[in-house]
């Protein structure tokens, strides 16, 4: 039972001890120089590599969604969506089901329904034909 009270007078002794490291609040703390950062350098503009089947695309071969690489299916995304043409064109050729694995079913769905909406193009009628 003697352990007790001794245990107790050293952990005080210990939070004495470590409050008198502590800094005191009214002392003023030691100004630090501020660190100049240098200027971003601009990046390097490097071309993006042209794809291997963006222009020279053989119609007659079929796409295997297996076969193409991580690379691959983010640009055919990237193409489709600037060009939404071209989920159409592939819903004609291989189904919507294949579209969906290539592009993602949000995104098919989001062309499907923007390209319902039938969007009145004021550039070939005027107001006063019929």
């Amino acid at each position: 039972m003697g352990a007790g009270p001794r245990r107790q007078a050293a952990a005080k002794a210990h939070r004495a001890e470590a409050a008198a490291a502590q800094p005191a609040d009214d002392v003023p703390a030691v100004p630090v120089a501020p660190v100049a950062m240098p200027a971003p350098r601009p990046a390097a503009v490097v071309p993006a590599p042209e794809p291997e089947f963006a222009d020279g695309v053989d119609d007659d071969q079929e796409l295997v969604l297996e076969d193409l690489t991580r690379e691959q299916v983010l640009d055919w995304r990237n193409r489709a969506a600037a060009d939404h043409q071209l989920v159409h064109d592939h819903i004609d050729r291989y189904g919507e089901l294949s579209a969906q694995r290539l592009f993602t079913r949000a995104f098919v769905c989001q062309v499907q329904r923007l390209s319902g909406l039938g969007r009145l193009d004021l550039g070939f009628s005027t107001w006063g034909q019929a």
